[in-house]
């Protein structure tokens, strides 16, 4: 559920609008009477080679940011900042999250809320009504650096022509962010680490953004929030949201009330205990602790990978038909399955996502760390992505491509 932007007329001083204009305004020169030809002619009657496209990576579609240097850092978004279509996050949506009676101290703060990363998708929801959407994930700073270990997942509704915009501005960006190569893995974005998220990239990203989302277009919030007790405790749920009305999501397999999970775990054994089960359309529950992988039989075993692997394979399942949890879970428990097993998931090619054009590479600690459920975020200061994320990112950029291609220059 943790799934999982050409911008409208801008001022003159922004520098997206300004590329693109120099894009259209530079196909009309070559047109011109003194312009040379392809033999080096100075007539007007040959034509110019076309400019390369311009094709988008995986970290143009998802943007893992920097964490800040301080509390009062201004680099990321906070929910009370405002867009063209409203605050981002109002004061009443937020409050309608569920809370504990007593607030944990890796709790959901409105004010400590910051954007550690945002997406964009041009075809959410399910493929038969695609919807095109911006997301962006909101973490709560801890006092003393890092992100608290809860979240919330907002979603952007656009209509087709905003979206077309949005893409015609992320290819426009693409000459700001050179650090960020095309083909590489999905990672903390290489030019905001560079640059800084207030830099030249930074700077237009955030422009592009705010022009197209808040309150107006806020359709659905999801939640992960750490409960109150020391032992390891997650709750999972989320709200559809229509003319301003919260409405409990009835997620597959596992209905309106919340999913929770709780782990327990030593320095070489897990125990996730979820509630509900959450098995369809995929049961996984084997690899739910390692008592019940060493049980099971081999064949048990590859049964189980070949579900997580559907699981996280965006051309199977979208996140609508999915629950919360086995998102979250599937890159540890897949990991672990093969440094335990040597289960090789490369051997399941009916199964698992591949890309012949895209790195596919997992960064960050998440196949590492059984107490991180964060799905592209922080724990604490470690950046994590599960594989999820990264596939869907690599289907986002194939969609995209084909739903809004490059528009020749006129």
């Amino acid at each position: 559920m943790f799934r999982n932007f050409l911008p409208c007329p801008r001022s003159r001083g922004s520098v997206v609008g300004g590329l693109l204009y120099l894009i259209v305004a530079g196909a009309g020169l070559w047109g011109c009477g003194d312009a040379k030809g392809v033999n080096g002619s100075t007539t007007g009657g040959n034509v110019e080679p076309k400019p390369e496209p311009v094709p988008l990576g995986l970290n143009d579609v998802s943007v893992l940011f920097p964490l800040p240097s301080s509390f009062s850092d201004p680099s990321l978004l906070r929910p009370e900042d405002v867009g063209a279509r409203g605050v981002l996050l109002p004061q009443e949506v937020f409050d309608t999250i569920p809370t504990f009676p007593v607030m944990p101290a890796e709790g959901l703060d409105y004010d400590r809320m910051r954007v550690v990363s945002l997406r964009f998708d041009g075809c959410g929801g399910l493929p038969e009504v695609c919807k095109p959407e911006i997301r962006l994930v909101m973490q709560p700073l801890k006092g003393a650096g890092g992100m608290r270990d809860s979240a919330l997942h907002l979603f952007y509704r656009l209509d087709d022509a905003a979206m077309r915009q949005v893409v015609d501005g992320l290819r426009a960006l693409r000459s700001l962010a050179p650090e960020a190569l095309v083909d590489g893995p999905l990672d903390v974005h290489p030019a905001l680490v560079a640059q800084g998220a207030l830099g030249a990239y930074g700077t237009e990203l955030r422009k592009l953004v705010l022009e197209h989302i808040g309150d107006q277009n806020l359709v659905r919030v999801t939640f992960f929030l750490r409960a109150p007790p020391t032992n390891e405790v997650w709750f999972f749920g989320g709200f559809e949201r229509e003319e301003g009305k919260m409405t409990a999501m009835n997620v597959v397999g596992v209905g309106t009330d919340p999913q929770r999970v709780i782990l327990a775990k030593t320095d070489t054994t897990y125990e996730y205990d979820l509630t509900p089960l959450g098995i369809k359309p995929e049961d996984g529950h084997i690899f739910y602790s390692t008592a019940a992988a060493d049980a099971a039989t081999e064949d048990g075993r590859r049964a189980t990978m070949a579900s997580y692997l559907r699981v996280e394979n965006p051309t199977i399942y979208v996140p609508d038909h999915l629950p919360c949890a086995g998102c979250h879970l599937s890159t540890f428990v897949t990991a672990e399955a093969t440094r335990r097993f040597g289960i090789d998931p490369a051997t399941f090619e009916s199964d698992r996502y591949a890309s012949s054009s895209r790195d596919l590479t997992l960064r960050g600690g998440a196949g590492e760390n059984s107490s991180s459920l964060r799905a592209f975020g922080y724990f604490g200061t470690d950046p994590m992505i599960v594989q999820r994320t990264i596939n869907e990112s690599a289907a986002v950029i194939d969609d995209l491509e084909t739903r809004y291609p490059e528009q020749p220059a006129k």
